[in-house]
């Protein structure tokens, strides 16, 4: 194995791995590199991280042991992030007049002749952040409206900021209200029936509805499906009030416009073009060869629709809503099946209801399910290095403990190959909690643990007679390997889509964490998940 970085090793830390990324640190040495900035930076970042999971006693401790990190950095390579970063440290270790001393420090280094370098937005909210721990609220929204002035979308960013604010509000027994009006806007799932004529009195009542309840919202991103009906209506309206659209299609969108648009008419045909190409992304939850109307991919985008926008506003650390629109009797049963979906607040979730005024159920193909396809969880476990060098013992004993930890699975769902395992089952939970159980149980038995990708995705799972196993066919298996491919030793790495199916499902005891962000190589964003407590 290559000797670990610290670019490598913050990415643990940034990811949750922290008790690896400790490990991996003081492995390699640079627990004692006292004249590297960049290692003593890193190391208050992992103190920081071990800060937030431990209480009490040590709590303050590590974060005393952080901040004097940063401030070791800071003497060595002067910087308003390493600065900032030791004064709000010592207030959460409870030393308020190091803190203060600290903020004092901060300002003088930004008002210096020599400007620091950094982003316009960072230098002002590292004002502000320096502002507030000298208890000045007014002068660090001012500073903060600086900010939101330089980067007006700087979402990412802003949402750390907001963060670290709060977080020494709250040390402080403060309210943090103040804060709101520099919140990221917040993130919908909508859905609606089908059953309203294009310009219709229908579609004039819910135009209406949605206008009024989308201006007393501040909503940024919205994802959803495009069926003819609701779903163009809303689109629409979103559109017009300048959010992010984010599309999810059971299919490619050609095949969906076939399937769920055009039979409706040429009007609402020419709507879903207009409104696709001012989409912000498009996914499709299924790219197979599958029969004209395939209830699993409908019900698979739901999910992933639902678990986008939970996702969004818990990365920005904002709102998450939903937008369902049904009829008379309760709308169609996959709008009914998204609602039920949906965890949030009891307030979060807005319902109208708008009588139809088309008769569609006909004009549409009937949903076929194929027997044969399966939502497929997909786990690719290696070791690393070359099988080949090690002993037949070593190799035996690895293979019982990979064994032992994947016997839970219906019997079938694991091939055995030279470089390693494949997993493949429809039990979502109980292949993620296979896949953790053979990292501790490595690391139990003192082995270097291994690697490992996973997946969720639709595709076939055919018997093999010869073997006896189950063969999914599908794309799932290939980004299982592929992230495989890019996980240190010891970290199972999620694919966009897995990640985004969890945060619907809420598996008890489970947890992800971002790993990378969008890389179209690998489907999208990377996650590493982990047991709750790790």
């Amino acid at each position: 194995m290559t000797a670990p970085t610290l670019p490598m090793i913050a990415a643990l830390v940034r990811a949750g791995a922290v008790d690896r990324a400790a490990e991996l640190f003081a492995a390699t040495g640079y627990d004692r590199a006292s004249g590297n900035p960049a290692a003593l930076a890193l190391a208050g970042r992992i103190a920081k991280a071990q800060a937030r999971l431990a209480s009490g006693a040590a709590r303050a401790a590590r974060f005393a042991e952080a901040a004097a990190a940063y401030s070791a950095a800071h003497g060595l390579a002067p910087a308003p992030y390493l600065a900032i970063n030791a004064a709000t440290l010592n207030l959460l270790a409870g030393d308020d007049a190091a803190a203060a001393a600290g903020g004092r420090d901060v300002l003088a280094l930004l008002d210096s002749p020599d400007q620091p370098a950094d982003t316009p937005y960072y230098l002002a909210a590292t004002r502000a952040e320096a502002l507030l721990l000298l208890g000045d609220q007014a002068g660090a929204a001012a500073a903060m409206r600086e900010a939101v002035r330089h980067d007006p979308d700087g979402w990412d960013d802003r949402a750390i900021t907001l963060a670290q604010l709060r977080e020494i509000l709250a040390a402080r027994g403060e309210n943090s209200t103040w804060l709101e009006s520099f919140a990221p806007p917040a993130s919908l799932h909508f859905a609606g029936h089908m059953g309203i004529r294009a310009g219709g009195s229908s579609e004039a009542v819910l135009a209406q509805a949605l206008d009024r309840w989308l201006a007393g919202q501040q909503i940024g991103f919205a994802w959803g499906a495009l069926a003819a009906g609701a779903d163009v209506v809303i689109a629409e309206r979103l559109l017009a009030a300048g959010c992010a659209l984010h599309v999810v299609l059971p299919c490619p969108p050609e095949r969906f416009e076939a399937q769920s648009v055009a039979p409706a008419g040429a009007a609402w045909t020419d709507r879903y073009r207009a409104v696709m190409a001012q989409a912000a992304s498009v996914r499709c939850a299924g790219t197979m060869s599958v029969s004209v109307h395939d209830p699993l991919a409908t019900a698979f985008a739901g999910e992933l629709a639902i678990g986008a926008a939970m996702l969004n506003a818990a990365r920005l650390g904002s709102a998450a809503r939903q937008l369902i629109v049904l009829d008379e009797a309760g709308g169609g049963p996959n709008t009914a099946r998204q609602a039920e979906l949906w965890h949030g607040a009891a307030d979060s979730r807005q319902v109208l209801n708008v009588p139809r005024d088309a008769a569609v159920e006909a004009l549409f193909p009937p949903e076929a399910p194929d027997l044969a396809r399966h939502l497929l969880f997909h786990a690719a476990i290696a070791f690393p290095g070359d099988p080949a060098s090690l002993s037949s013992a070593k190799l035996g004993d690895r293979a019982a403990l990979v064994g032992m930890a994947l016997a839970s699975l219906p019997q079938g769902s694991v091939r055995a190959g030279p470089h390693g395992w494949d997993v493949a089952t429809p039990d979502v939970g109980a292949g993620l909690f296979a896949t953790l159980a053979v990292m501790d149980m490595c690391r139990a038995a003192g082995m270097e643990p291994p690697a490992a990708g996973t997946d969720l995705a639709l595709g076939l799972l055919v018997p093999d007679l010869a073997s006896g196993s189950l063969v999914a066919h599908g794309p799932g298996s290939e980004l299982a390997q592929r992230l495989a491919a890019h996980a240190p030793p010891g970290l199972v790495l999620a694919s966009d889509p897995l990640s985004v199916a969890l945060a619907v499902r809420q598996p008890g005891q489970l947890r992800t964490e971002p790993w990378l962000p969008d890389e179209p190589d690998l489907g999208g964003a990377v996650h590493a998940v982990f047991a709750q407590g790790q």
